[in-house]
């Protein structure tokens, strides 16, 4: 694709550094290298040169790269200088880059946006570049190099090809009925099921690796005075939250994030749960419910040195209210205070998971934390044997769209028999997993994911 401007942006942060980095990329590169450094570099070697300004008098000297199109990340011709981080020197070089005519300013993620125009990366890997940059663990940064390195890609790319399959042998019936060409429902029908399992499984890898980027969210809960916030401030080796004998201290949420084994974990302490008639306490319960509801990983804290049955009998309760499929682990809490052995033992016939610990002793903390880390992956991924990739609310939204598509196709070709509904079925099934890859994918949305991305990226 040509673009008829060329744009330059700053790579590296705004500020004060030991170096500061300007990206230029598009036809005039060669008009701005001769201008600035009165040579084109040697292709992809790192020259030491002096940069000149507009009256061709010295202003910094540094490293330049050159990379001739369509070699180059954009697919343009590209010159990446590379001088001392100081902004005045910076600006002056931008000044006398985009004086030239047609050079300018690169918008939000132009770069990016420009090596997607022109076939160097699909959607998925520009979006999974952002993802990157912002990764808050390292799981996180793992999963996304996945997705830039074109493992959901190919996944998605494999399911497109399956639909082609299908959509042309039904195409071909449509088109040239004189070859008498039988296709049954049951081997349609077969079909579709294969691409709907193979859904399943990219859409349990994506929301993983969709949950690593967001952070695990993690909510404690259970009544008061159970030791709750103590568990939260041992995780986090700080004392965040306020602790104190009196029930109900804790009558608002506090959030705060942890990295456990490259992991980035959500943890919220939330307001013990107990029939209560304050106002203000009520307020924080209902808080609570609000974040059960929102939690991958419930956390419920038990005082091990209280009536087990008249507490556990509560617990019970409280799960049955809570969303299908929440993970839930029983924390046995001041279990310094009893014979550890002697209550595992009388209580070993619990099903739920549970771990016994200490708060103030820290006894159990370790174990918690391994805990976390073995639950914070959908157990599904292990048994694909799939390494996670990272993907997008977007991405989901399209896969959920896809498999309701499917059911309606399977509904209507059973009912009306009608190969013609089938085939447009087919052409709309096909169109959505396009707008995940952006081969089919409309300008206004285009815009909308690159603008979010970094100038200079």
């Amino acid at each position: 694709m040509v673009f008829h401007d060329t744009i330059v942006a700053q790579s590296t942060p705004y500020g004060r550094s030991g170096v500061g980095i300007l990206k230029i990329s598009g036809s005039k590169s060669k008009d701005i290298a001769y201008k600035i450094l009165k040579k084109i570099p040697r292709e992809r070697y790192a020259q030491y040169l002096p940069f000149f300004d507009d009256t061709n008098t010295i202003i910094d000297k540094g490293i330049a790269l050159w990379f001739s199109a369509p070699n180059s990340y954009t697919g343009e011709d590209i010159l990446e200088l590379q001088g001392h981080g100081n902004p005045i020197i910076l600006e002056l070089l931008i000044k006398t880059i985009t004086n030239i005519d047609h050079v300018r300013l690169a918008n939000p993620g132009e770069f990016s946006q420009r090596a997607f125009l022109n076939g160097k990366i699909d959607l998925i890997q520009a979006e999974s570049i952002m993802d990157l940059i912002h990764a808050n663990s390292e799981a996180s940064v793992k999963s996304s190099l996945r997705s830039l390195e074109g493992l959901f890609s190919k996944k998605i790319n494999t399911l497109i090809q399956n639909v082609t399959k299908l959509r042309v042998l039904i195409e071909t019936i449509i088109n040239f009925p004189e070859n008498n060409i039988y296709i049954s429902e049951k081997k349609i029908n077969k079909q579709l099921n294969n691409i709907v399992k193979y859904i399943n499984i990219i859409n349990n890898i994506a929301s993983s690796g969709n949950i690593l980027k967001e952070g695990i969210k993690i909510v404690i809960i259970g009544e008061p005075n159970s030791g709750k916030s103590s568990i939260f401030n041992a995780l986090l080796l700080n004392n965040v939250a306020i602790v104190t004998d009196i029930k109900g201290t804790t009558r608002d949420l506090i959030h705060e994030n942890i990295d456990i084994g490259g992991i980035l974990f959500q943890i919220t302490d939330t307001a013990g749960i107990r029939p209560t008639n304050n106002k203000i306490e009520i307020l924080g319960i209902n808080k609570t419910w609000e974040q059960i509801k929102l939690s991958d990983h419930i956390l419920y804290v038990l005082d091990s040195t209280i009536d087990f049955e008249k507490s556990y009998q509560k617990f019970l309760n409280l799960i049955s209210k809570f969303p299908n499929k929440t993970r839930i682990t029983i924390l046995f809490n001041k279990i310094d205070l009893l014979n550890k052995k002697l209550f595992m033992k009388k209580h070993y016939q619990i099903k739920q998971s549970k771990i016994y610990l200490s708060a103030k002793t820290g006894e159990g903390m370790e174990l918690l934390k391994q805990h976390l880390q073995e639950q914070a992956i959908d157990p599904n991924i292990y048994y694909y044997a799939e390494p996670i990739f990272s993907a997008r609310y977007r991405h989901l939204k399209i896969l959920k769209k896809i498999k309701k598509r499917i059911q309606n196709c399977k509904i209507t070709w059973k009912q009306l028999n009608n190969i013609e509904l089938l085939a447009d079925d087919l052409r709309i099934i096909q169109n959505y997993f396009n707008q995940i890859t952006g081969c089919v994918t409309s300008e206004k949305i285009l815009n909308s994911i690159f603008s979010n991305f970094c100038i200079g990226k």
